[in-house]
């Protein structure tokens, strides 16, 4: 069994034992006031709970915007994605209250898949789609869904470049870390539920994302070139998730990502949601010390930024505007979901 792919392991209650603060006073769902001093103090299982109120109320906000054919867009990344959050709180097509609406949104997955084996129209939206493919056979061995995760799976390894790495279109002749991350998550995933991904596809795309490790911390756009916080964010977890999480690059990396300010405007980090998407799973893989002091300041702020009605916006100056990601605010609150549900661990591919 390759690295990439050992069983994971840890639980609720584990990650339950790094929260820090558990204990104090914590401000409730929406960022009202905070916990008075006299009131008995917040539990573990209170500060989870609190999570799980918010993403609860992200996906009804969703659940609310889906179009009638099953999607929510018409780009298979944000509809990857909505799918995503509702799988990262352990609904699951067929069952329970999201029954119909998973099954509707698979389907509509489904139908967005050309005959090349291509979801969408770059290699952005097919890794995110993938990566919803894959979640969904690992919860729902639906044999169409085998079928098409198996052409997705199969027009990635095409597309991988001599480098190993991949751009924004399907063919092996370029890459960059930003599209490579989405091929990396997608493929752990797919291999996860017992996919093949050769180990050569791998070994390769380790290589590139080690080439493109910056001296001074972090790692390049384009190979050493274009460095920021995304892309720190990105080379850390798609070397703990090809099974490198020891790989010498990655401390210095951590000290650019952990410079980072964690707060609701524009700044190094400007696109929010991406860059918060791939650091907390960085973070949670990384575990000890660094994961506790990252955790709860993203946690808290999106707590304290959801909207009444569940949603979440984007500040205001980031590169994740609605002319951007579509409206509806369907992708920021899939993402902030998916953020808030990495303390659910449903999601097989985040796991450790």
């Amino acid at each position: 069994m390759p690295a990439w792919n050992r069983p994971a392991i840890g639980c609720l209650l584990a990650l339950l034992a790094f929260i820090p603060g558990a204990g104090e006073a914590q401000p409730p769902v929406g960022g009202t006031a905070p916990t008075p001093a006299t009131a008995a103090p917040l539990t573990e299982a209170a500060v989870v709970a609190r999570v799980e109120q918010a993403i609860d109320r992200g996906l009804k906000h969703l659940a609310a915007r889906q179009l009638p054919d099953g999607s929510w867009h018409n780009n298979q990344a944000v509809n990857g994605l909505a799918i995503l959050s509702f799988l990262g709180r352990g609904h699951v097509p067929g069952r329970g209250q999201y029954a119909e609406l998973l099954e509707n949104a698979k389907r509509a997955l489904l139908r967005g898949q050309n005959e090349q084996g291509m979801f969408g129209a770059t290699m952005y939206e097919h890794g995110l789609a993938t990566l919803a493919c894959a979640e969904l056979y690992g919860m729902d061995p639906d044999p169409l869904v085998e079928q098409k995760l198996r052409k997705a799976v199969k027009l990635i390894l095409g597309a991988q470049s001599p480098a190993g790495g991949w751009r924004y279109n399907p063919t092996p002749n370029d890459q960059d870390l930003s599209v490579t991350v989405v091929q990396v998550v997608a493929l752990r995933a797919a291999s996860n539920a017992e996919i093949e991904v050769p180990e050569q596809i791998i070994e390769k795309a380790v290589g590139y994302i080690r080439s493109s490790a910056v001296p001074n911390g972090g790692y390049g756009y384009q190979g050493q070139g274009g460095a920021t916080a995304q892309t720190a964010a990105a080379g850390i977890v798609s070397l703990q998730l090809l099974g490198r999480g020891d790989d010498p690059s990655i401390p210095k990396a951590l000290e650019v990502l952990n410079r980072v300010p964690v707060e609701w405007k524009t700044g190094p980090a400007n696109y929010f949601y991406y860059f918060h998407y791939y650091a907390i799973q960085a973070q949670y893989q990384t575990g000890g010390e660094s994961w506790n002091a990252w955790h709860p300041r993203i946690r808290e702020l999106l707590l304290a930024r959801q909207n009444p009605d569940g949603s979440w916006d984007v500040p205001e100056g980031t590169a994740e505007q609605a002319n951007t990601v579509g409206p509806n605010k369907v992708y920021w609150t899939a993402m902030s979901a998916l953020i808030l549900e990495v303390y659910m661990h449903y999601l097989p591919a985040y796991q450790r």
